[in-house]
């Protein structure tokens, strides 16, 4: 007897798979109506509407990568679909894939990206390549049609002074805080060119501004430029009391968690012995190009870059995110411990992860120079990883006295990611740990590492810069004690800093406020006194 079998059931409409899967959504059943759509899709491969809805759901529960991989799967097959492209371009931003977000927003035809969203993405994505010509160029078209956009002006003065037009920089920014008084976060942009000067009446503006029951944000903002205005005055309690302010605003809802590395640190430690060095020895991309400046921020690193960069060899990029995205797609969303998962990757893994972090990086290189300069200081804590993948490149640790660069954080505000700058003890724990990394990779990698003391190379630049010359392997060059004359666009707070001749201005400025400096000072400990080694 020959058992029956089920006949083989069609897929289900199209028109009652959507209503199933709105019904789903609607009823807040998120997983019922991913079930849906890959079961719809195991059916119907080619059904680009149910594609394009798995990616959305998927990206909107967090999981970038997989979302990503699923609008370029739809946009393969509906390559004029161009609502989809630009949905990728947003993604591929989110992960500060700049180049790819960039060509998919420019692949879209010009009638259909030219809103006022499209365009400043545009913008800022041309910014983050470095093209500031061109960003600058189109917040001027756009500011043209929206003139009294606070944003948009502020938004132009901080490409401008990137750019290294100051005085148009701070006519712009001058421009959105007359448009929006409230609106903190031109007057910072300000405090921020450093070589500005407040006059009385921005005092008493910014002081009117803070009786007013602003956004949270908006305060902070006015916290630290007024911390900046009265240290300008030299009345350092109060600008004390400004700065501290800024940075309860800026650290509210944060747990330790978010501000603390050690336990990364104790982790990487024990991973990255010799063993781990001489198994995969052999391993990751061979080339010599990548040069990578790393260290705590506000510690000299773009002065650094601004001298390299004058060499006829080297070309500066920016702050490139590359390697702590590589970081977390191949070892961070292991199942269990990363760095458990990264001892038991083979070295041609490693491999492929120089030669990703290399293509990820070309289109940030303008100049076609042999070597380039990734400068994100936070790369210290990836130094493993950049040694495993990519063990002929560079790295110099630009290196501060610990209550300068710990001052100079705390002062400074940042838009995002530095959560350890916003108390003292914080700051002081996360320089401990930072060197005791160093310290590490000194012992089991020696000379991988030049170590670059900012107050040496402020009192003997010269001798300091041909010290960095030769650790790279490359002929000392006149241009980099001329490094001011440069007229690259630099992207970080130190920009103005970097176009002036190397002077010791500013490189006590914490002893103006030690006496509030005891939570730092505790949390250094013995560092306080032994940071240079």
């Amino acid at each position: 007897m020959v058992a029956k079998t089920e006949p083989a059931r069609p897929p289900a409409p199209e028109a009652l798979v959507r209503q199933l899967v709105g019904a789903a959504l609607r009823s807040g059943n998120v997983a019922e109506a991913e079930r849906l759509l890959r079961t719809r899709l195991t059916r119907v491969p080619g059904d680009v509407d149910a594609l394009a809805a798995l990616a959305d759901i998927v990206a909107q529960s967090g999981r970038i990568p997989e979302a990503t991989a699923l609008f370029h799967q739809a946009l393969g097959l509906a390559p004029h679909a161009h609502g989809l492209r630009l949905q990728l371009s947003a993604l591929h931003q989110q992960q500060a894939h700049v180049p790819m977000a960039l060509k998919l927003l420019l692949e879209v035809p010009p009638e259909q990206r030219n809103s006022f969203e499209l365009k400043a993405r545009e913008a800022a994505l041309l910014g983050s390549l470095g093209r500031r010509d061109e960003e600058i160029a189109i917040y001027d078209q756009l500011l043209k049609a929206h003139p009294r956009d606070a944003r948009l002006w502020m938004s132009l003065g901080n490409a401008l002074n990137y750019a290294g037009r100051t005085a148009e920089a701070v006519k712009a920014l001058r421009k959105a805080t007359k448009l929006a008084p409230n609106y903190g976060e031109p007057w910072w942009s300000l405090a921020n060119l450093k070589s500005f000067k407040f006059d009385d009446a921005d005092l008493a503006a910014m002081q009117a501004r803070l009786r007013d029951n602003l956004d949270p944000i908006d305060a902070l903002h006015f916290h630290f430029a007024l911390g900046r205005a009265l240290e300008e005055r030299k009345d350092y309690a109060a600008s004390f009391d400004h700065y501290a302010a800024g940075n309860r605003l800026r650290s509210a809802g944060l747990n330790l968690g978010q501000v603390r590395v050690t336990a990364f640190v104790d982790a990487a430690v024990k991973t990255f012995t010799p063993e781990l060095f001489a198994k995969n020895r052999g391993g990751g991309a061979r080339s010599d190009e990548p040069i990578f400046i790393v260290g705590l921020q506000r510690s000299g690193s773009t002065l650094i870059e601004q001298i390299l960069a004058s060499h006829p060899a080297i070309e500066a990029t920016s702050e490139l995110m590359a390697m702590q995205h590589l970081w977390e797609e191949h070892v961070a969303r292991s199942a269990g411990d990363p760095f458990a998962a990264l001892a038991t990757l083979k070295p041609e893994i490693f491999t492929a992860i120089g030669e990703e972090y290399l293509a990820r990086t070309r289109a940030f290189r303008q100049l076609g120079r042999p070597r380039f300069i990734d400068k994100l200081p936070a790369n210290w804590m990836n130094v493993g990883l950049i040694r495993l993948a990519l063990p002929n490149a560079k790295i110099v640790d630009a290196r501060r006295h610990p209550l300068g660069s710990g001052w100079s954080n705390f002062k400074q505000h940042y838009a995002t990611g530095v959560t350890f700058s916003y108390s003292l003890d914080s700051i002081g724990a996360f320089y401990a740990d930072y060197i005791r990394m160093m310290r590490h990779f000194d012992a089991v990698q020696p000379g991988a590492i030049l170590h670059v003391i900012h107050e040496r190379l402020v009192d003997d630049p010269e001798a300091e810069i041909r010290r960095m010359l030769d650790f790279l392997g490359l002929e000392f060059d006149p241009a980099c004690l001329d490094f001011h004359k440069s007229k690259r666009a630099v992207q970080t707070p130190s920009a103005e800093q970097v176009r002036r001749p190397i002077t010791r201005d500013g490189l006590e400025a914490w002893r103006n406020y030690e006496p509030w400096l005891d939570p730092l000072k505790q949390a250094l400990g013995p560092l306080l006194e032994d940071w240079q080694r």
